[in-house]
C-alpha cells in the first residue's frame, strides 16, 4: 500500500513538473521571442510505445541539421500573435518610473511582480495618508473660532478664486 501511494505521489509531482517546464518554455521562448531566442520544435510524445520514431529520430534529425548548418525539415512552434498589436508603441509607467516599448511588453509589465509590488506599495501609502488625514480632524469648536475670525470663509473664497 505504501509503495502504491509513493508511486502515485511521484506521478503527480512529475506531471506538475512537466507542466511547469512547459509553462516556462512557453513564457521564455514563445510568448516574447527575441533575436537571441532559438526556434522551439514540438514533438509528439503522448505514445510511449512509439518513442523512437516519434521523438528520438525527429529530435536527432533537427540537431543534425543545425550542426550541418541546414534548416530542419520540421517547422518550429509559433505562438499565435495579434496583428493589431503595436510593437513600437511607447508606454510610460509612472509607478515604476520605466519606459516600455511595445504592447505585448506593456501587458507583461503590468502583470510583472515588480509592477504589482510597486502598486501594492502605493496603495498602502495612499491608505496610510487617508488614515492620517482622518485622524487629524478638527474639532467643531475650532471651526467655530475660525468662522468668528473670518479665516474659514476667507479660505473658501481663496479656493474658489483659484479655481
Amino acid at each position: 500500500k505504501l509503495q502504491k501511494t509513493g508511486i502515485e505521489a511521484l506521478k503527480q509531482v512529475t506531471k506538475r513538473y512537466a507542466r511547469k517546464q512547459n509553462r516556462w518554455v512557453k513564457n521564455r521562448f514563445l510568448s516574447r521571442p527575441g533575436t537571441s531566442v532559438p526556434p522551439v520544435y514540438g514533438l509528439e510524445v503522448s505514445d510511449v510505445s512509439k518513442w523512437e520514431e516519434s521523438v528520438l529520430e525527429p529530435a536527432l534529425e533537427i540537431v543534425r541539421s543545425f550542426i550541418q548548418g541546414h534548416k530542419p525539415a520540421a517547422t518550429p512552434v509559433k505562438m499565435p500573435s495579434n496583428e493589431t498589436e503595436n510593437k513600437r508603441s511607447y508606454h510610460m509607467c509612472e509607478l515604476c518610473d520605466r519606459i516600455i516599448i511595445g504592447d505585448r511588453e506593456w501587458a507583461a509589465h503590468m502583470k510583472s511582480k515588480s509592477h504589482l509590488h510597486q502598486l501594492k506599495k502605493r496603495r498602502r501609502l495612499d491608505s496610510d495618508a487617508v488614515t492620517t488625514i482622518e485622524s487629524q480632524s478638527v474639532s467643531p469648536d475650532h471651526d467655530k473660532e475660525l468662522k468668528e475670525k473670518g479665516s474659514l470663509g476667507q479660505n473658501d473664497k481663496e479656493l474658489k478664486a483659484s479655481i
